[in-house]
C-alpha cells in the first residue's frame, strides 16, 4: 500500500511539475491590441497591431509606438496555417518596433531552453544579407541585461533556414528576457518557444498517471503471487 501511495504521489507531482512547463507556439493564445480589444490565435487569421499577446502565462510584448499596421504580428502571418510572432523593426520602412519584451505574468522566474527564428533579414519578404544585428538579451533581474548574445541571420519566412536556438545556463532562472536590434534588420518573427521545459514533446498527463497505476498493478499482482 505505501508504495502505491508513492507511485501516486509521483505521477501527481510529474503532474503538477509539467504544469508549470509551456511550449508556446502561438495558437490558442489572446491577442491584445492597441485598441483595447482581443482576439484568440487559430491558425487562420493574423493579427496586426498588436499591443501584446499571452499564451499559458506568458507575455510577449511588442515595444514601440503604435501607427504603422504591419508593425506587430501575431498569427498566420505567412499564411500557412502557422501562427507565428511577427515584427518589423523601425529602421525598416514597415514597423515601428523596437524591442520585444517577455516575462510570465505573474512575475515568476523561469528557464528559457529553446525557440526557432523564422525571420531575421534587412530585405523584407526576401532573403537574409547576413548582416543583421539581432540580439537575445537574458534579464535575470527582470530589468538589467545578464547576457547577451547575437541571433543568427535568416531568409523570410519558412523559406529556411529557420535556425533553432538551443540555449544554456545564461536563461536559467531568468526574470525576463527580450529582443533588441543594431543595425541592418527590417522583418523578424519566432515560433515555438520552451519554457521549463527542454525542447522535447511534453507528455500527456494521462500518459503519466497511466504509467504510475500501471506499476501499481504489477506490484499488486506481485504481492498476490507471493
Amino acid at each position: 500500500m505505501n508504495l502505491i501511495k508513492a507511485t501516486a504521489c509521483v505521477a501527481f507531482c510529474s503532474i503538477t511539475s509539467l504544469s508549470h512547463a509551456s511550449l508556446i507556439d502561438f495558437t490558442g493564445g489572446t491577442v491584445h491590441h492597441f485598441n483595447g480589444g482581443t482576439a484568440v490565435t487559430d491558425k487562420s487569421t493574423n493579427y496586426q497591431e498588436v499591443d501584446y499577446y499571452v499564451e499559458d502565462g506568458v507575455k510577449f510584448d511588442f515595444i514601440g509606438p503604435s501607427g504603422t499596421a504591419s508593425s506587430y504580428n501575431i498569427g498566420n502571418y505567412y499564411g500557412i496555417e502557422n501562427d507565428v510572432i511577427h515584427g518589423h523593426w523601425s529602421e525598416g520602412p514597415y514597423g515601428d518596433m523596437e524591442s520585444i519584451f517577455v516575462n510570465m505574468l505573474d512575475g515568476s522566474a523561469f528557464d528559457l531552453n529553446y525557440f526557432k527564428i523564422t525571420s531575421n533579414t534587412s530585405n523584407g519578404g526576401g532573403p537574409a544579407s547576413g548582416n543583421e544585428k539581432v540580439y537575445l538579451n537574458a534579464l535575470a533581474d527582470g530589468v538589467n541585461i545578464s547576457y547577451s548574445m547575437l541571433l543568427p541571420s535568416d531568409d523570410w519566412g519558412f523559406n529556411g533556414p529557420n535556425a533553432e536556438i538551443f540555449l544554456g545556463a545564461e536563461f536559467d532562472n531568468i526574470s525576463a528576457f527580450s529582443i533588441t536590434y543594431e543595425a541592418s534588420a527590417v522583418g523578424f518573427g519566432m515560433d515555438e518557444f520552451f519554457i521549463n521545459e527542454e525542447p522535447t514533446p511534453i507528455p500527456e498527463p494521462i500518459s503519466i498517471l497511466s504509467f504510475a497505476l500501471g506499476l501499481a498493478g504489477l506490484t499488486l499482482n506481485r504481492k498476490k503471487t507471493h
